[in-house]
């Protein structure tokens, strides 16, 4: 297959993104992308991780910990209610709630609709295999919209492997610092796809950027100097005729503007409902965090430690770095065509966004021996080599090279399979739940149950219970307002529940010998509550 649209060994090629016309006619629009270029790789990878995982459609599964916190706000999401994020161990919720409404629809649509698996958690991660699988998806789709050829988007299907067969978590997780990290990979390759004059990824870019946005506060600050940098470099390509070249864009773009607009106005309403609901919400306790002396305080050296680690956990770690850029600079200045100026942008954003990471550690991040803050930051070494991967398939120009590298993209795919870390991180797994539930129900038939967190480490088993009371029809809740940003105000118990209820305090570890006990689930004693707490 010979390439075609915007990269032809550099010689009278049009302008990805651009529009070009003889005189006289009409201007011709970037030809569109086929729909296996999407399609081919998210059933591919959506295919291998759910075969890994096929116990997910027999197997009860019964979610604690965070993934029970998160479950606490999907179910909220599942009836149109829910209008925050993710809750955060600094005491608030993160931005808006598009991770959380994706996984109430794989419940709704697994548990609900089609009846493939027995529990809702099971639906929960069979959707977030299909987001990553998707985000892997619209990579190569950027990707093969520059090189217009097999190679280069099997090139591209080849680096995502590698990244997950380093990191496989960021396929088989439902833990939301591992949601981020494909997100952020497709959001800087996409950027970069935009600045170099592809507008049609705009639509990528805007959905990445906000699924971040919504996902994690941090990303209020990465995702607009990555976006400010993107409108940097347009308006710099347009120099001399700016306002022409914004008014032919808004005239002559609108198959990429529109759709942009649209996701946007879609994911800041919950945002801004919620702003205009309980004014300034979250938002507040962003910047309160942000001025208290929780933040950042750190060196740039110790900075530079916490972004090397990303690179390489190991000593050394300075070498990478240095040896993934000067391949990646090596080959990008021996590509021609418009293929240069994507690779150029890739690395160009990568830079930036590591000096944004960089300026994260050193003023936002509170305890850098915390590496799951900044695992996102993985997206960074691979795009490099993704900047490799490309020049390097598109030297291959021969039409032998795209059978071969179809064929390579499927013998990847087959090897992928076998990868021991594909199965679902299950972690947060506590068979008790309904037992517990259960028992504590029919102590008091139709009386409340009234919990008392005694150690804060008992709110990962206590969030699973509430979970599960719900689910089940028994009515639960906490005696502790102070536990609002995790059970979240649904589950604070009202002075009648108070009075009313049956109490009992949830302690982890062990209370002391000889107190009485009501049961033991996870890693949780349930005692009669007692003294001050009665």
């Amino acid at each position: 297959m010979r390439d075609r649209g915007p990269v032809m060994d550099g010689v009278a090629a049009r302008e990805p993104g651009t529009v070009t016309a003889r005189a006289g006619q009409p201007p011709a629009r970037p030809p569109r992308r086929p729909w296996w270029v999407w399609t081919v790789p998210f059933a591919g990878l959506f295919g291998v991780v759910l075969a890994r995982n096929w116990f997910l459609l027999r197997t009860r599964l019964h979610e604690g910990g965070d993934s029970a916190a998160n479950s606490i706000l999907i179910e909220q999401a599942m009836h149109f209610r829910l209008l925050v994020g993710n809750y955060s161990r600094e005491g608030f919720h993160h931005p808006g709630p598009a991770y959380l409404y994706a996984q109430a629809l794989g419940e709704w649509l697994a548990q609900g609709v089609a009846h493939v698996v027995p529990t809702a958690w099971n639906g929960q991660l069979l959707a977030v295999f299909a987001l990553d699988a998707a985000f892997a998806a619209l990579a190569v789709g950027v990707c093969y919209g520059w090189t217009r050829s097999l190679r280069g988007a099997a090139a591209c299907f080849g680096v995502i492997l590698a990244f997950a067969a380093v990191h496989p978590e960021i396929l088989v997780s439902n833990w939301m610092p591992h949601l981020y990290v494909l997100t952020f990979f497709v959001f800087l390759l996409a950027a970069a796809s935009v600045a170099a004059g592809r507008a049609a990824d705009l639509w990528v870019m805007t959905l990445a950027g906000w699924f971040l946005i919504h996902g994690h506060a941090a990303f209020l600050f990465f995702v607009p100097v990555i976006t400010a940098a993107v409108l940097a470099a347009a308006l710099w390509r347009a120099r001399g005729a700016r306002g022409a070249a914004v008014r032919r864009f808004a005239r002559e773009e609108r198959p990429a503007w529109v759709p942009a607009l649209v996701i946007s106005v879609l994911f800041a309403a919950p945002i801004a409902l919620n702003l205009a609901l309980h004014w300034p919400g979250d938002f507040g306790k962003y910047f309160a965090y942000g001025q208290s002396g929780q933040a950042g305080g750190h060196g740039l050296a110790q900075a530079a430690r916490f972004t090397l680690w990303f690179w390489w956990p190991h000593p050394f770690a300075w070498a990478v770095p240095l040896v993934l850029y000067g391949c990646a600079v090596a080959v990008t200045a021996g590509t021609r065509g418009p293929l240069r100026r994507l690779l150029a942008a890739l690395l160009g954003m990568t830079v930036l966004a590591s000096l944004a990471f960089g300026a994260y550690a050193v003023a936002g991040v509170d305890y850098l021996s915390e590496y799951y803050i900044g695992y996102f930051y993985w997206a960074v070494p691979f795009l490099i080599l993704l900047v490799t991967a490309l020049g390097a398939a598109q030297a291959l120009r021969r039409p032998a090279w795209d059978r071969l590298a179809a064929a390579g993209g499927a013998a990847a795919l087959a090897g992928f399979a076998f990868l021991p870390g594909l199965h679902a991180i299950l972690d947060d797994n506590d068979p008790a739940l309904p037992g517990a539930v259960a028992t504590l129900a029919g102590r008091a038939p139709g009386h409340v149950i009234v919990i008392y967190i005694a150690y804060n480490a008992a709110w990962s088993d206590t969030a699973g219970f509430l979970v599960q009371a719900e689910r089940t029809g028994v009515r639960a809740c906490v005696d502790q307002p102070s536990w609002t940003f995790i059970v979240t105000s649904q589950f604070i118990c009202t002075a009648r529940e108070r009075s009313a209820g049956v109490r009992y305090e949830f302690v982890s570890p062990a209370p002391p010998r000889g107190t009485p006990v009501v049961l033991h689930f996870a890693s949780t004693t349930v005692t009669p509550a007692i003294g001050l707490h009665s």
